[in-house]
């Protein structure tokens, strides 16, 4: 559904700048690029204006976002809604892992409010080329109840472990991902998750979801009942990383991260987006993985 959403926007875009755009292919697809690269960044500058008024104290010795920080949150807000998740089947292929040898365990990764597995291109080349064995997972509907995307991820997680034959998966979550991660092993129960990391994850929910569309958006909004449930019991049998940035503005104030019990790593400056694409995000990640020498 997501897919269609976004090259519907897409077609939107391209029909509007068409309709009032210079004559001439050159000019026009010149145009062309600049609505949709405009679209972004009007989209990015109220979040980024919402985030900076919500903005959590950050952490002493880490910086906040720079104008190269936005530059590359820009770029990847570009990328992966313009180009990649539109058409993740072109970019990502097959999801299959295969059987695994014993010992080895697969890694998930997991995508946040109104994203696809394409939202994952870079980081799972990223993860594959050391080595790790990586699938990813669509939740559908993009606007569904966080608790009927848990249902999707427990019943992906199940058919991740049948095809590798291994007994216990990584997990690796962005954004609501980590919502839906913590509401699956609240249902599902943790014995199949050898580790939790988890990105940017709006944990006590943040104000820029207040905005956002559909039921799951409302979830994550700060004070939701079913967020205030979902902390009440907190999940702590499982090895759980949190990493989230003082740059980012989707989740604000950022330091809404944080989770009782877990390891926290901060990062100055990243945006939201941008964690998917950045090679800081996934050498921290790949430490995770590789703790104790444990390969996934």
């Amino acid at each position: 559904m997501l897919v269609w959403l976004l090259r519907g926007i897409l077609l939107i875009e391209i029909s509007v700048a068409v309709s009032i755009g210079p004559t001439g292919v050159v000019p026009l697809v010149g145009f062309v690029g600049v609505i949709v690269l405009a679209v972004a960044a009007g989209l990015l500058l109220l979040a980024y204006s919402i985030a900076i008024a919500a903005a959590s104290p950050r952490p002493p010795g880490v910086g906040g976002p720079t104008l190269v920080d936005g530059l590359a949150e820009w770029l990847g807000f570009v990328a992966g809604f313009c180009v990649i998740m539109p058409f993740e089947r072109l970019w990502l292929g097959s999801d299959a892992v295969g059987r695994l040898p014993p010992g080895r365990r697969p890694v998930l990764l997991v995508h946040g409010h109104m994203c696809n597995r394409g939202f994952w291109w870079w980081m799972r080349r990223q993860l594959r080329g050391r080595g790790f064995a990586v699938a990813t997972i669509t939740l559908e509907t993009p606007f569904s109840d966080i608790e009927i995307l848990a249902d999707r991820l427990n019943e992906r997680i199940a058919a991740l472990l049948t095809e590798t034959g291994a007994e216990r998966v990584d997990l690796v979550t962005h954004s609501m991902g980590g919502l839906v991660a913590r509401a699956a092993m609240r249902k599902g129960g943790t014995a199949r998750i050898a580790r939790f990391v988890t990105l940017g994850g709006p944990h006590h929910g943040t104000v820029v979801a207040r905005i956002g569309l559909g039921t799951n958006a409302r979830q994550m909004r700060p004070g939701d009942p079913w967020l205030v449930e979902l902390n009440r019991v907190e999940v702590t049998d499982v090895p759980t990383t949190t990493i989230w940035s003082t740059g980012d503005e989707i989740v604000a104030p950022q330091a809404t991260s944080r989770l009782d019990g877990a390891r926290e790593v901060v990062v100055a400056g990243i945006g939201h987006v941008a964690m998917a694409f950045s090679p800081r995000i996934r050498d921290l990640v790949v430490a995770e993985l590789t703790t104790e020498g444990d390969r996934a």
